[in-house]
């Protein structure tokens, strides 16, 4: 059995060693002095005891029975695996509500059980999903609802094999596990996107975070109305309070109208402030070192408290 090695940094990081995972759609994998059986598949688990400290996530073989692959697959990840030292990632009692398959993405509906999930857990739990699922052809990434319904802090997530390996993981870097908020592309308000940022040698976990949000989303449900060129010039925490300060290019292309203000302001404000990591309850943001007045109509110039609620759109 090969092994995924995903690696923990203050029990809310994940970390993989590079060359890991690197999985071809249906290819039959050969390693080693095994084989992959003839019809099987590896189906992910989530690693328990004492590797469970440095190892996340590993697999066995099963042969999916009748004419769903898709679904026989997800309710093996569901029911409980074979070898010893794994475990499903999914809470006891979760079932398989729907599966369907539109356009490269596999929505899988799943039972009221895994939306107890969150933080770490709920990352494996994607992870094993996602991993055994987009071996299927034609599956190039997952979305799990629960209940018909987005799972919370994670409405727009869905998750390709590329979600889940991270980058290489040299000397002086450290990958961490970020939520970001982007506009929503229907400006009905903010979705998180999930992902793993680099932190390289000399970084804040603060200027990573902002340094990923200012690259815009990956998923087709957000946008970023951040204005084109605008770079960090600087980004502090003291006391709760977060001041970024960036480039005069900040203020060249700002939103007129106040509900996109408010979506752009609240974009920073809100991933800011839900690093748990970072202790911060206030964000102040400037351009070129000055304080501004207010975009397209909503106060800007004192610092600001996050607004959850345009999460909740």
């Amino acid at each position: 059995m090969r092994q995924c090695d995903l690696r923990r940094n203050s029990g809310l990081l994940l970390v993989l060693w590079t060359g890991l995972l690197l999985l071809s759609a249906c290819a039959l994998v050969e390693s080693g002095e095994e084989t992959q059986p003839q019809g099987a598949y590896k189906v992910y688990y989530a690693v328990t005891g004492e590797e469970a400290t440095v190892q996340a996530v590993d697999w066995e073989y099963h042969v999916p029975s009748g004419e769903d692959t898709a679904s026989a697959l997800a309710e093996l990840v569901l029911s409980q695996p074979e070898t010893p030292g794994l475990t499903s990632p999914a809470p006891s009692g979760t079932r398989l509500l729907s599966c369907q398959l539109e356009e490269g993405q596999l929505r899988l509906d799943l039972s009221e059980q895994y939306g107890g999930l969150s933080g770490v857990d709920l990352t494996v739990a994607n992870s094993c999903l996602t991993l055994t699922l987009c071996q299927l052809e034609g599956v190039e990434e997952v979305y799990i609802t629960v209940e018909g319904e987005a799972i919370p802090y994670q409405t727009l997530r869905a998750m390709g094999t590329d979600d889940v390996l991270l980058p290489g993981t040299g000397e002086g870097e450290l990958t961490v596990a970020v939520g970001l908020c982007f506009p929503r592309a229907d400006g009905s308000g903010l979705g998180v996107e999930y992902r793993d940022v680099v932190q390289n040698e000399g970084d804040t976990m603060a200027s990573a975070v902002f340094s990923a949000l200012l690259e815009g989303p990956r998923y087709r449900e957000l946008t970023s109305l951040m204005p084109e060129d605008t770079k960090l010039r600087g980004i502090s925490v003291e006391g709760g309070v977060c001041t970024v300060n960036l480039s005069p290019e900040f203020l060249a292309a700002l939103p007129e109208d106040e509900q996109s203000a408010r979506l752009l302001l609240y974009s920073i404000v809100n991933t800011l402030c839900m690093q748990e990591d970072l202790s911060i309850s206030t964000v102040q943001i400037l351009a070129d070192g000055h304080a501004i007045e207010s975009i397209g109509g909503v106060p800007a110039s004192v610092p600001l408290e996050p607004d959850w609620t345009l999460l909740e759109s």
